[in-house]
């Protein structure tokens, strides 16, 4: 077997010089995170204090208007989209990377939240939800469990 370069497209070439259907060395080592992180869905980290779960969402390039916070029963929808302008210029793009861009962000919440008192705020392009708990989920804190 011989090693190849990594194509960071697909697994499948375009004109395969391979005699397997497909990149078998690509598939191995391919990082599945990258095609997330190239995805227009934002990455999202949740953060638990004794308090409070935190959901941060990279999103930069957005303004607060563009972002709906929504609860829906359990689902905590959160959603943004942001248009370019069209305005009439004398100048023309080599290159044009940058273009509307919209996502949708769900996530379900259990019985040991308060949903009642959910915030958000943007700052430094993060967007950030606070979902504050209950306090019966407070008292009842995670424990380590001893494996056998």
């Amino acid at each position: 077997m011989a090693l190849v370069r990594f194509n960071h497209g697909n697994c499948m070439p375009e004109q395969s010089e391979y005699t397997f259907p497909h990149d078998l060395m690509n598939w191995f080592w391919n990082d599945y995170s990258k095609d997330f992180k190239n995805s227009s869905v934002p990455l999202a980290n949740i953060v638990e204090t004794k308090e409070e779960f935190r959901i941060e969402l990279s999103v930069p390039g957005f303004s607060k208007s563009d972002f709906s916070v929504k609860l829906d029963g359990q689902m905590l929808n959160i959603s943004g989209a942001n248009a370019k302008t069209s305005e009439e210029k004398e100048e023309s793009y080599v290159r044009q990377e940058f273009s509307n861009t919209s996502f949708s962000r769900s996530f379900r919440l259990s019985n040991w939240v308060d949903s009642g008192n959910i915030s958000a705020r943007y700052e430094n392009g993060l967007l950030l939800v606070t979902v504050p708990k209950v306090e019966e989920a407070k008292a009842n804190a995670a424990k380590q469990i001893e494996i056998q």
